[in-house]
């Protein structure tokens, strides 16, 4: 029997069906045999249309080529780092929202036809997609052995890496963009700087890194200027070995289709619209998947490539590329990309001032849309065609396309084409179809009116609220006579709702300068806007209220000339210029390198990607890979669990539950001498929250582990609802056991007799700690026990739970860390369930077991911040003197209380007041939520939000000035706080009096008085807060080992703290090099160990860096000790003779020692204090905000490291901000489970959510007698400032109320996310006027 190959190049078994491709040195005419590699059956065929089944692509320089070896839906990321080429490029989300895994891809230019270079997610683009590019990774630009790049060393330099992981991605973002605009401007960096999420930096000093690569950089003492175009690419070609041109021959092969055939699924990537055409009408009823970016499944996992037999990558279709303008308009090819697309609009110059205001409309909403990478890889289409598929997607480009009355090209599988309008195109059956182009018409920028406006929960990098446009043809000199039928479109009402249909025949005919028109077109809208609740997490309220304003600013826009002065404010939108900092710092050069500012001793391996986490550790042989099986309910019981359909997978090994812990081990990974409540590793029976771990699937490969997971079927029964809150706790009398009550003096009665009685409730919610390196451990069988490479800040706590979980002694695990990708208190106790279900693993398997937790996974199944509910009675004088306060405060443990016991939230609650009586009532409630935990600041950040929130009640009630308030309240030298501490150094008084000069308060509160007076919709506000934060070393046993090496002289360090991107090992290094009086470069810091640093207490609390430095002190006076009587025999000796000659001598050169320092009270050996102060503005309409600047004056005593202890500092400030102001976590009511488990609906800080002008100063002329060397703990106390930013939004809100005469005393709870702050402006539609 002969068969004819098709015309795609391929044939099919005519028994089983099975495809294959022809070999490639066959493709050409003929007739050849084969046997089905499938059943086996021996038929002929004959070939007439050659295909590729392979394609090359370049890393590094590199040439690669690929097969069929992996699945279509292996991404660039993975195919990277499984084949080890390169470890330096993270990843963490998966889906394109965390932006630690770019990659620079060098891909001809949709406009230039030039190839360019682009900042891509490594982590959505699949390998197969990268035919043809060149890609960079960070291993291609430098490293410390052969030379750093210009970038990473300046990003070194500027202290611009914490932790270091998302380092490598910040370098590849800026290389992107210097390789195509080597000169940009600082405006430029900032709005480049959108992609990659960092929870350490606070984002100000990557900024500055980046920004000195522009020609008006400031130096400010560190290095800046262009960069030189050969410094910047470096390359030598590894074909002429001349510096490369950036083009390389090719051959005709990249112009074939390229068809690859896998077991899951099979990969064409058709070069003509004709072959494109076939495929659609071969596939048309099969589960096929058009693909350009891929960036779809980030939002929707049922977009995700393994979902699809059949997946057509478009980038080779050339006739989709076109860009064509004209005198009735212009097509733009369906494969042009939103980055395309901006720069298309960016490019449209005009004189016409309302052509411009449309351009300039269209650019900003673009620019708005997801990230630059982002942009880089998706198209406009394929958005379109998620709003397609999804209705309830919240387009940007469903948007813009509708308001400019843009057309559809949408061709089928014959080629016919025909126009649709968008409206029509989501209603159209697009089987067997394709986007080929859109035609935005011409405007006529006299009459037609347009634009485009998007509400977002941040400033960067993420989804609207509610997007709208509007297109309306005008007559000005008619009172703005809508002429014609307008658009009103919006996206983010419901999943239907797109026009305001009513509100536009409403307004054919009208006037819109008449206030009666306006009113009645708001009264329309309003009834025809009926938002839905499964379209968003966003309340439907905050929706409809906002869509309205939207409206409303684009009537005040288009009637400017008739309207009030004070309202004009409303029509546009907050303008962010380009943000600045200023930071100053004392050093003494007598005690250098001491108290010098120099950065991280590591910075440039994180910078270079060579800084290795735990995740780049290489597989060992015979390694497995794990994957939780969590629940999906809260409060039920396991019915029935089968991992038959798991179990059944090629390379899947075994399925663990509770039943496999070892005979002699325990279910209980939480170390029973800490223990409150057991914390199961597997679920035994009873589901307590949503995202319990039930099991542990083992596989060879991570993603079949993955996979897997997925296919555990599990069934419950007597499901209950859920407890997801503190009310519903209190409602339910669902409680822990308390830790007991402090009581100073007697609060009643001062109370009773005070002048004022004041009482009230606050709310802070929770924040997941978003560290960028997920909870990981793997662990290695030995003859003995355990070997674990733990991703945790307490390897004894990890040590102790693996050993009760295996039933073996804890002397048989030895757990090692060397870095964290960040950690804020999430790598405390809660690696403890990671590490124990991977040793269970690596125990029963007898294998090396690798178990990391995916960034959803991560969200659901990991305990957050601790959220608290108090509720308060004050008691004060007429001036605002505090007689006495009563606070009882409920805590939301979760399912257990281990991690907390209240974080002694009374060592916090004065704050930086005094008050001589005092009752602090604590309540532990259990909710069914995973257990709650310790994050940056734990206790001390919501205390102080609690009494900050008290005092601006008390300065509310008495129409007192909130600063003046707690001037009266402060603090004086020698006073008592609650827990019995004497403030023997108190400086806080003068710190206050010093910022409000520095800071220029009273001037910058009559410019808000002036600014408040002349604006109706915007407003700003400032708020001034002291800090007194109590530093506690009791308990805190670190043990350090310094060992001097008697061949050279060297020195390693070994020491109990884990380096988290805090700079400890830069500061040990200071520290040694200034005790011993050696240079630091000869000093090296190991990695911690369970065995060279047993008993050491968790990293954390601030206080580890300094307390590690003063072992290290302890240590070098030890060895000096010593050496000192045969130094003395010498004459001035050199350190490396020194050694070798006590070494002859038989002096010990090691030294080891243990901290145990007490303390008299909790949080009582010193005291940090602070203040400071933050302005911010307000959008009243819709509820966004800005921070305009913030001023810090900080004690930070004689810093070790000014450069590192600022960092820290802003660091703390940042995600304090995404505390009060941004983050927020919602779960399914019935469920449990978390629905904001994900990039897109998680939004911590990014670059453009931090003051526009952030300035800290460190008090200069301190020292703090009781601490190491002088200095004081930075890494908490700045975090609990933030509350100034949220305070400041409220004074904003205060204003916004004052106009309508509704200023009265409010709550505003933390998050205040945006939909929370424009519903506390208590703005009504009948507000909404021209002002007249």
């Amino acid at each position: 029997m002969s068969l004819k190959a098709n015309d795609l190049g391929f044939v099919n078994c005519p028994v089983c069906r099975a495809r294959h491709i022809p070999a490639p040195s066959n493709l050409s005419n003929g007739v050849y045999a084969a046997d089905c590699l499938n059943c086996g059956h021996f038929f002929k065929f004959r070939t007439t249309q050659p295909v590729r089944s392979s394609f090359s692509f370049k890393i590094n320089g590199q040439d690669v080529t690929v097969g069929n070896e992996f699945e279509p839906t292996t991404s660039l990321n993975e195919f990277l780092r499984k084949k080890g080429i390169s470890y330096g490029t993270k990843k963490m989300c998966i889906e394109g929202g965390c932006g630690v895994c770019v990659v620079s891809a060098k891909i001809v230019d949709a406009l230039t036809l030039q190839p360019r270079h682009y900042t891509v997610n490594s982590c959505i683009v699949p390998v197969y997609m990268c035919d043809g590019w060149e890609i960079t990774t960070i291993e291609g630009l430098g490293n410390t052995r052969d030379g750093i790049h210009p970038i990473q060393q300046r990003l070194a330099d500027y202290n611009g890496t914490q932790c270091g992981f998302c380092s490598p991605a910040q370098v590849m973002n800026m290389y992107s963009l210097l390789q195509t605009n080597p000169k940009p401007s600082k405006e430029e960096v900032e709005d480049m700087l959108n992609v990659s999420v960092c929870r350490c930096t606070g984002f100000r000093s990557i900024l500055d890194a980046m920004k000195s690569f522009t020609p008006d950089s400031c130096s400010n003492g560190l290095p800046t200027g262009l960069i030189d175009i050969e410094e910047l690419d470096g390359k030598i070609c590894k074909k002429t070995g001349e510096k490369c041109q950036g083009k390389c021959s090719t051959t005709n092969e990249a112009n074939k289709m390229l068809q690859i055939v896998t077991a899951g699924a099979q990969w064409f990537k058709p070069t003509t619209k004709q072959e494109l055409y076939s495929l659609l009408a071969q596939y048309k009823t099969q589960k096929y998947r058009l693909v350009f970016g891929n960036s779809a499944y980030g939002v929707y996992k049922d977009l995700g490539d393994w979902n699809y037999d059949v997946i057509i990558d478009l980038r080779g279709v050339q006739e989709y590329y076109s860009l064509i303008t004209g005198s009735s308009g212009t097509t733009i090819g369906s494969n042009m990309t939103l980055t395309n697309l901006l720069e298309y609009f960016t490019s449209q110059q005009t004189s016409d001032p309302a052509l411009k205001q449309f351009y300039d409309s269209i650019c900003q909403h673009l620019d708005l849309v997801a990230t630059t990478s982002v942009r880089n890889l998706g198209t406009w289409a394929g958005n379109l065609m998620m709003k397609y598929y999804h209705p309830e997607f919240v387009s940007d480009i469903y948007v813009i396309f509708e308001a400019i009355n843009a057309q559809l090209v949408i061709a089928d599988e014959t080629g016919k084409e025909s126009s649709y309008s968008i409206s029509e195109f989501l209603a159209l059956d697009m089987t067997g179809k394709v986007i080929v182009m859109a035609k935005i018409p011409s405007f006529n920028g006299t009459s037609n009116i347009i634009r485009t406006i998007k509400t977002m929960p941040r400033h960067q990098n993420a989804h609207t609220y509610v997007s709208a446009g509007f297109n309306m043809n005008i007559d000005a000199g008619q009172n703005y006579k809508v002429l014609t039928k307008p658009t009103i479109v919006y996206v983010g009402i419901n999943k239907t709702f797109t026009h305001a249909s009513q509100t536009e025949d409403y307004l054919v005919g009208k006037s819109l300068g008449d206030s009666t028109v306006l009113n009645g077109a708001l009264q329309t809208l309003a009834k025809e806007l009926i938002p839905d609740a499964e379209t968003s997490l966003t309340p439907a309220s905050y929706r409809k209220s906002v869509a309205i304003s939207l409206f409303y600013k684009y009537v005040l826009g288009v009637c400017d000339s008739i309207v009030n002065k004070k309202y004009q404010s409303g029509s546009a939108g907050l303008t962010r210029p380009v943000s600045s900092g200023q930071q100053t710092f004392d050093s003494l050069p007598a005690e250098f390198p001491v108290s010098k500012a120099i950065p991280k001793v590591d910075g440039t391996l994180q910078t270079t990607g060579e800084a290795e986490y735990i995740s780049d550790t290489p597989p060992q042989p015979n390694e497995v890979y794990a994957a939780y099986v969590i629940s999906s309910v809260a409060n039920a019981e396991i019915d029935s669990m089968d991992a038959s359909l798991a179990l059944s997978m090629p390379g899947v090994l075994k399925f663990l539950t509770s039943k496999d812990i070892p005979q002699g081990g325990v279910n209980n990974c939480y170390p029973e001498r800490l223990l409150v409540i057991e914390e199961e590793v597997f679920c035994s029976g009873k589901v307590i929250y949503a995202g319990q771990p039930l099991g542990l699937i083992v596989a060879e490969d991570q993603m079949q582990a993955n996979i897997a997971a997925g296919l555990v079927q599990v069934t419950y029964k007597n499901m209950k609802t859920p407890i997801l809150s503190i009310d519903g706790a209190i409602r339910a009398k669902s409680f822990f056991k308390p830790p007991d009550p402090l009581n100073v003096g007697d609060p009643d009665g001062a109370i009773a007799k005070s002048d004022q009685k004041i009482n009230g409730q606050v709310y802070c919610g929770d924040q997941y700690h978003y560290q960028m390196e997920t909870q990981i451990s793997i662990c290695y069988p030995t003859e003995d026990g355990m070997n674990i490479l733990a991703g945790t800040q307490w390897i004894d706590g990890v040590q102790q739970s693996v050993g009760q979980v295996l039933g073996i002694p804890d002397s048989s695990i030895v757990v090692e860390v060397k870095r964290l990708g960040g950690a804020f208190g999430s790598k405390i106790s809660r690696n403890f369930p990671i590490s124990s279900a991977c040793a269970v693993a690596a125990h029963i398997l007898r294998r090396p077991v690798r178990l990391q937790l995916d960034f959803h996974t991560n969200m659901k199944m990991i305990g957050k911040r601790v959220p608290y509910l108090a509720r308060y009675e004050v008691g004060c004088t007429n001036d605002g003197k505090l007689n006495g306060i009563k606070i009882d405060y409920y805590a939301d443990c979760g399912t257990t209380p281990n991690d907390m016991s209240n974080f002694a939230m009374e060592g916090w609650l004065d704050n930086a007041y005094y008050c001589a009586n005092w009752n602090m009532t604590p309540y532990n409630c259990r909710t069914n939520k995973p257990p709650n935990t310790a994050a940056r600041s734990p206790g001390s950040a919501p205390a102080m939000f609690i009494i900050e929130t008290i005092m601006e009640h008390v300065a509310k009630t008495l129409k007192q000035d909130p600063l003046e308030l707690r001037r009266v309240n402060l603090y004086q030298k020698g006073q008592k706080t609650p827990g019995g501490t004497t403030l023997t150094y108190c400086n806080i008084q003068p710190m206050v009096t010093q910022l409000e000069s520095s800071a220029d308060i009273a001037t910058r509160k009559q410019q808000i008085e002036t600014f408040n007076s002349a604006n109706r919709w915007k407003k700003r506000g400032m708020s001034v807060m002291p800090l007194r934060f109590g530093i506690g070393w009791a308990g805190a046993q670190y043990n350090t080992l310094v060992t001097i090496c008697n061949g050279d002289g060297t020195i390693a360090i070994f020491h109990g703290g884990v380096n988290v991107g805090q700079g400890i090992n830069t500061k040990v290094i200071q520290v040694c090099a200034y005790e011993l009086g050696v240079p630091m470069d000869i000093i090296r810091v190991k990695k911690t160990s369970s065995v060279s640093n047993s008993n050491s207490i968790t990293t954390g609390g601030s206080i580890t860096s300094e307390l590690i430095c003063m072992t290290v002190i302890e240590c070098c006076k030890a060895l000096n000790a010593r050496m000192a009587p045969v130094k003395a025999k010498m004459k001035n000796p050199k350190w490396k003779d020194l050694v070798a000659k006590c070494y002859g001598e038989g002096v010990d050169i090691t030294a080891r020692y243990m901290s145990e320092p007490k303390d008299s009270s909790p949080f009582a050996h010193y005291s940090v204090y602070g203040v400071c102060a933050s302005e911010a503005e307000l959008d009243v309409l819709t509820g966004e905000y800005q921070i305009l600047r913030t001023d810090i004056l900080y004690d930070c005593g004689i810093s070790m490291n000014p450069a590192l202890d600022i960092g820290q500092a802003e660091g703390g400030f940042v995600m304090g901000l995404g505390y009060f102001l941004l983050e927020r976590t919602i779960y399914d009511p019935k469920t449990g489970v978390n629905l904001t488990s994900n990039t897109w609906e998680y939004h911590p800080p990014m670059y453009k959510d931090i003051p526009i002008d952030f300035r800290i100063n460190f008090l200069k002329n301190v020292s703090n007698p009781l601490g190491v060397l002088g200095s004081k703990a930075v890494g908490e106390p700045p975090f609990c400032m933030a509350v100034t930013g949220l305070l400041a939004v409220k004074h904003a809100i205060e204003a916004a109320r004052k106009e309508i005469n509704k200023d009265m005393y409010f709550t505003l709870n933390a998050p205040a996310t945006v939909n929370v702050i424009q519903g506390n402006c208590l703005t009504d539609v009948t507000d909404l006027t021209f002002g007249n």
